[in-house]
């Protein structure tokens, strides 16, 4: 903001002949509320292409990745942080699956970080629908532990 007043002062020092008051708050309004509507743009961008096309494409890289790592079933877990979580906690998981859950919350976590209104909500977006879309294979998914004991 220092910085910004400064260069407001130093155009107004510069341009003598036009009103002192109307070039310092020019060039201040040009240099808070251009980043802005840039930044806003930027954010209209990314939800544009999101929805047409990178929404399909993480999805299918999650599922790929979630059946690539024989993660366990997903139903029952209604919040991908609750889901990851138990991945990565729970003891009869393969290790495979607990690297790469770890690796999907990091991603995300990143992802707040850096870009907070776009991609961190985003990648929320892809990995909830391919934990929904997600059949865990039945040799992981305990769906015939029952069978076997008997």
């Amino acid at each position: 903001m220092v910085l910004d007043v400064g260069i407001a002062i130093l155009a107004t020092l510069v341009a003598n002949g036009i009103e002192a008051p109307f070039v310092f708050m020019a060039t201040l309004g040009f240099l808070w509320l251009v980043p802005v509507g840039l930044n806003l743009w930027g954010a209209i961008k990314f939800w544009i292409a999101f929805l047409l096309f990178e929404k399909r494409r993480m999805v299918r890289y999650y599922k790929a990745e979630m059946y690539k790592s024989k993660f366990p079933a997903s139903n029952g877990y209604v919040d991908w942080e609750e889901y990851l979580g138990f991945i990565v906690t729970d003891n009869d998981v393969r290790p495979e699956a607990k690297t790469k859950a770890a690796a999907f919350a990091s991603e995300i976590a990143t992802c707040k970080t850096l870009r907070p209104a776009t991609l961190f909500i985003g990648t929320q977006i892809a990995l909830q629908r391919a934990m929904d879309e997600y059949q865990a294979p039945p040799s992981t998914s305990g769906m015939f532990s029952t069978a076997n004991a008997g």
